[in-house]
């Protein structure tokens, strides 16, 4: 227990918690750094990663033999190791080899690596790995010792001048200098160009004053030409309009005769008409005389024979009335009879009628349901079809973007490379412009000398061919009206049905626009979420990297306090340093004044780089979050908005089929009546007819019994 309570609290005296070390890590699946949270003794047995943060226990890194044995923290931390500087002026340089995985490598023997650089062995590790210092004091773990034979562990050796001009690349300009330099030049580039470009605004702003110029004298002359020609046709207009009232004066002096000689002819026809008139109506008053006094004697030998018929016929028609009544009655009970038929015949065909009418109403609405059946099934194919072509064109994008990144990056490289052959060929190009500029401003006034005589040619004609389109536009206004009325029918006509269609794929239109909204409201949920969890795991690395710097603050703390030597050794260090050249000395003055304000500079922009980034962070999320309340209210106002548009639209389509119920009422109300009119009318039709028959039957038998009578007197 008491163990284990030490391993947990720190307890023990010789423990390593805190300190890092090289594992392997099963989140990331490889060899990581890892911070040692517990150890007992000399036993690492729980660490966290540095890299993703995951707690677990203790694991050797990947290739490492079973037997082993691990170097510990605590003697790591013993070990005393010189920087980059140091470790270059004083190992052996004769020793330096390249770096090749087969080579065996020792302590404090000079590397050349192919991407790293000039370094040296600060640490032999177990299981053939090295730790090797670069410039800046970089410390990378890599491989060595893995070849076969002597040959291949022995290595490539490296010459004392190749590494000499390897180190003075490698101890060349600062960056600071380098961007200092690159400013330099790219002012002097700015300011040449500045200079170029007034240059060239000088030369254009003379060029347009000087256009300018032409172009007024131009101006005035075209004024002077057009005044003149205004003139002349001010001048041929008053003639034409002194002609055309000439012709107008005598046209009107005709006319006026004209009409005299017309009216006294009209006159001279009018006593003529007169005159026949009155004889013609002096004959018909004679012979109307003569015709009334033989009507007069015709009509009293009429009446002395209708006296005598008028006996007949009445004796005859009694005899027809008393027949008559006889057949009325047998005919009104037939009447009666049929009538019972026919109103049975009319109620059940009343009853057949309700039936069909009842199942023509049924299979409408079955129709009706089936139909928005088929259109619930068709928005959902619909629906589905829309989530497949989203899902792919977000595929797309992505694949776009990532291309688009990399062309960038390369339109970058070759843009510097462009610069420099983009400036020679604008010097060139600006001689050359020059001299075109000459040679067109020449022709140019070549073609203005040519279009005005060509201008002057074609007003001429254009007046002529103007006089004739006039008679022909009179003649095409007429027909145009014509076709004008006929094609306001159609149009009227068209916009109808084109109204109609309309509103129907504005219905479509909008139910799709509802569907589209919800899948995009639905994508921009997702979307949230992601950033969200993007954001935290943002968060959990800055957590993660702040408590690597902590455990490396804390390593060199422990590092500097058992850095602490002997006497002895501070003299052999002063020694070896007094032995050392004054131009090293020198040298590493220099190079340390330089590299701690590049270092301080780093630094200073990494501080800033982060705050930027988390203010961009934050404010990316604020307008995500306003975006995103933005977007609910204007949805939920839009979803409101439906709703009353699907209400108005119930309430009017409830309306509608109630008027229409109403209508269809009062169609088979008017409908019934007029059948029952014009029933009564046929009724009344038939009687009358009836009448009349048997009126004319009393007459003929009257007729005949009169002639019978004066047959029977002769």
């Amino acid at each position: 227990m008491d163990q284990i309570f030490e391993s947990h609290f720190g307890g023990s005296s010789n423990n390593s918690n805190g300190g890092e070390t090289d594992g392997y890590c099963p989140k990331c699946r490889a060899d990581t750094s890892h911070i040692i949270l517990e150890s007992y003794g000399d036993e690492i047995r729980r660490v966290q990663c540095a890299v993703c943060g995951d707690i677990h226990a203790f694991k050797k890194p990947r290739g490492t033999a079973e037997d082993a044995e691990p170097v510990s923290v605590t003697r790591r931390r013993k070990l005393e190791k010189l920087d980059w500087m140091q470790g270059i002026e004083n190992y052996d340089r004769g020793s330096a080899v390249r770096y090749n995985p087969k080579t065996a490598l020792s302590l404090h023997q000079l590397v050349i690596h192919p991407s790293f650089g000039v370094g040296f062995v600060s640490e032999v590790l177990g299981d053939n790995k090295v730790e090797l210092t670069f410039r800046n004091n970089v410390n990378r773990v890599i491989v060595h010792g893995r070849g076969i034979n002597d040959e291949e562990l022995r290595g490539d050796t490296v010459e004392e001048q190749e590494l000499r001009n390897l180190l003075k690349l490698e101890m060349g300009p600062t960056p600071e200098e380098i961007a200092a330099e690159r400013e330099r030049r790219l002012a002097e580039e700015e300011a040449e160009k500045r200079r170029q470009a007034e240059e060239r605004r000088l030369a254009a702003e003379r060029a347009r004053i000087e256009a300018e110029q032409r172009r007024e004298e131009e101006q005035r002359r075209r004024e002077a030409e057009r005044e003149q020609k205004r003139k002349e046709r001010e001048a041929e207009r008053k003639r034409k309009e002194e002609e055309r009232l000439r012709l107008r004066a005598e046209k009107e002096a005709a006319r006026i005769a004209a009409k005299k000689a017309r009216e006294e002819e009209q006159q001279r026809k009018r006593e003529e008409r007169a005159r026949i008139a009155a004889e013609k109506k002096a004959e018909r008053e004679r012979i109307r005389a003569e015709k009334a006094k033989k009507r007069e004697e015709e009509r009293q030998r009429r009446e002395a024979e209708k006296a005598k018929r008028e006996e007949e016929r009445q004796a005859k028609a009694a005899e027809r009335q008393r027949q008559r009544e006889l057949k009325e009655k047998e005919r009104e009970l037939k009447r009666k009879e049929a009538e019972k038929a026919k109103k049975l015949k009319e109620l059940e065909r009343e009853r057949q009628r309700k039936l069909k009418e009842k199942e023509r109403e049924r299979k409408k609405k079955e129709k009706e349901r089936l139909k928005k059946l088929k259109e619930l099934e068709r928005e959902r194919e619909r629906a589905k079809k829309e989530k497949e072509r989203l899902k792919k064109q977000k595929e797309l994008e992505r694949e776009r973007a990532k291309k688009e990144k990399e062309r960038i990056k390369k339109q970058k490289e070759a843009a510097a490379a462009k610069k420099a052959k983009e400036l020679e060929r604008k010097r060139k190009a600006e001689a050359k412009a020059a001299a075109d500029a000459e040679r067109r401003r020449i022709a140019a006034e070549k073609k203005k000398e040519e279009q005005a005589r060509k201008k002057k040619a074609a007003a001429a004609k254009r007046e002529a061919e103007r006089k004739k389109k006039a008679a022909a536009k009179k003649k095409a206004a007429a027909e145009k009206k014509k076709a004008a009325a006929a094609k306001k029918k159609a149009a009227a006509a068209a916009k109808k049905k084109a109204a109609a269609e309309k509103k129907k794929a504005a219905a479509a239109k909008k139910k799709a626009a509802a569907a589209a909204k919800k899948k995009a409201a639905a994508e921009k949920k997702k979307a949230a979420a992601a950033a969200k969890k993007k954001a935290a795991a943002e968060k959990k690395k800055a957590a993660a990297e702040k408590k690597k710097k902590a455990a490396a603050a804390k390593k060199k703390k422990a590092a500097t306090k058992k850095k602490a030597k002997p006497a002895a050794k501070k003299k052999k260090a002063a020694a070896s340093k007094k032995k050392a050249k004054p131009a090293a000395k020198k040298k590493k003055a220099a190079t340390k004044k330089k590299a701690k304000p590049a270092a301080k500079k780093k630094a200073a922009t990494k501080k800033k780089a982060a705050t930027k980034k988390k203010a961009a962070s934050k404010k990316k999320a604020a307008t995500k979050k306003k975006a995103a309340t933005k977007k609910k209210a204007a949805s939920k106002k839009k979803a409101a908005t439906k709703k009353k548009a699907a209400s108005k639209k119930k309430t009017a389509t409830k309306k509608k089929a109630a008027s229409k119920k109403k209508a269809a009422s009062k169609k088979k109300a008017a409908t019934k009546k007029k059948a029952a009119s014009k029933k009564k009318a046929a009724s009344k039709k038939k009687a009358a007819t009836k009448k009349k028959a048997a009126s004319k039957k009393k007459a003929a038998t009257k007729k005949k019994k009169a002639a019978a009578k004066k047959k029977k007197k002769k």
